[in-house]
Formats: C-alpha cells, structure tokens, sequence
C-alpha cells in the first residue's frame, strides 16, 4: 500500500482527530492545518486561521509537498458565533483553501467535505448559493453574506448549505482529473463542541433530536465514513452527500419522529402568535 499525503483541516479534537488516527493507522502522512494545535496525533501541524486569506496563503507557502492525495474539510465553526465568521470559517474559506490546493491534488485523488443536516434544505436556496461561488472577490462573498442579515444559527445552515452543493459542483469540475468530491452530514455528535451546537438552536432542541435517536454519534463513526469516501474503495463514489445521523432525518421526513413535538416547531408556533 502506498504511503498517501493528507492536508486536513479541523484536526484538533472530534471528528478530525478521529479521522487522523484511522489514516495514520494506515501509516499515510497527515498535514494539520488548524488555528489551535491537534490534541490528537498528526505527522505535522501548519497554524491556519481559515477566516483570513492571508492565513491561508502563508500556511499553503509552508506546505512543501508538490503532490497532495488527500484534501479533508472538516473544520467547522457554531451557530453561536458571529454569521460572518461562521460563513468565513464554514465555507468561504473552505472554498478558498480548496481552490488554492486544487493544482496539487493529484489524479485519482479525493476530496472529502464535513457537512451537516442543517444543509438538508440546500435546494430552497440554490440561486443564492451558486450566486455566492461564482463571485470571484473574496470581500464580494463577504459582502453578499452580510447582506442577508442572518443570525448565527441560519448562517450556520446556510453555510452548511453551500458545502453540500459545492461539492456537487466541484465534483463535476473535476471529474476530468479524476479527483473525487464527497460530503458527510453528521447529526449531533458527541464532540467538545456538542454544547455550542445546543446553545445555537431553541432551548432543548438538540437534546430532543438526540433523545429520539438514542444517543449523539461519536467522532469515531463520522471519521468511518470520511475515511472510506477518501479510499479507493469508494472509487466510484462521487459528487454525494452521505447523512450520518442514526436515522434522524429519515425519521423526520417519514414521521416516525414528530416535528411538531421539538422545541424549535414549538418555540415557532409560538412566535408566530
């Protein structure tokens, strides 16, 4: 088995130190790009702050390999933060760290992207995301962002959103390299962040959702699934978003799992007067 390059960001704890430990169990290289150091283990770490470009352009200068097989998003930020951060971190510069290594992934290489279920409805705001790629200035995407006046918790979604049609769109784009592009949508996951997430939504909305499915995942079974897509055992796997939410949405969208029983129908409702 030959030894695989990884450029991952995301890696300090959760999802992304899970995933690092299955590709260095395979004893491939693992390149961290983060803006804290890993918890978990890495082969290098390289201090990335994917809200600034200038960031991300110095930590690609420290990048020595040529040949990159790998390109794992997963870094993600909560709803509980400012919408322009949670749009800078989540997707622009997902979208900009991508764009700049695109060159160096090799043929036959893989591209994975961390979703979320809160992306389920990209559909409803598809002009609005292909609007926000196809603008080439990076402080035009900043600008469209601020004009849609979101709170946290919706720029959370649509920045969820614009990584599941991304990558779709950059499935198709490059096909002709032979690069492959997957997402995964986690539900709830039992990570240091898991009480942000709680904080973002309507009070016990997450610990509704959880208690319907019996349990959060745990980084580990998320990382399975990124591990596999990134694999060639999913070489025909290509431009799909895989839902890993213990059958959360299924549940939702057939109504085994009532929707009008969760906090945030409830909290809605109310609102609405």
């Amino acid at each position: 088995m030959s030894i695989k390059t990884i450029v991952m960001t995301g890696g300090s704890s959760g999802i992304g130190a899970a995933t690092s430990k299955l590709f260095l169990d395979d004893r491939n290289k693992v390149i961290s790009l983060d803006v804290v150091e890993p918890l978990g283990e890495v082969t290098s770490h390289i201090a990335c702050d994917l809200a600034d470009p200038n960031s991300v352009s110095q930590a690609l200068e420290s990048i020595p390999e040529e040949r990159i097989d790998i390109l794992l998003n997963i870094a993600g930020v909560p709803g509980t933060l400012e919408p322009s951060k949670v749009m800078e971190v989540n997707f622009l510069g997902l979208q900009n760290l991508t764009e700049a290594l695109e060159k160096k992934i090799c043929e036959s290489g893989a591209i994975v992207n961390v979703a979320s279920i809160a992306g389920f409805n990209w559909m409803k705001n598809i002009a609005r995301i292909k609007e926000l790629i196809s603008l080439k200035s990076y402080s035009e995407k900043i600008a469209l962002c601020d004009s849609l006046n979101m709170n946290g918790d919706t720029a959370y979604a649509f920045s969820k959103e614009c990584v599941v049609f991304y990558t779709m769109h950059l499935a198709g784009l490059l096909q002709a390299r032979g690069i492959r592009c997957n997402s995964v949508s986690p539900g709830p996951v039992a990570t240091p962040l898991l009480p942000e997430f709680k904080a973002q939504t309507a009070a016990g909305q997450i610990d509704w959702l959880i208690s319907e499915i019996g349990r959060p995942a745990e980084p580990e079974e998320i990382a399975n699934v990124i591990h596999f897509l990134a694999s060639d055992k999913a070489s025909y796997v290509n431009g799909r978003d895989i839902i890993i939410d213990g059958g959360l949405s299924s549940g939702l969208a057939t109504g085994s799992i009532n929707k009008t029983d969760s906090p945030a129908y409830q909290e809605s409702k109310l609102n609405k007067g």
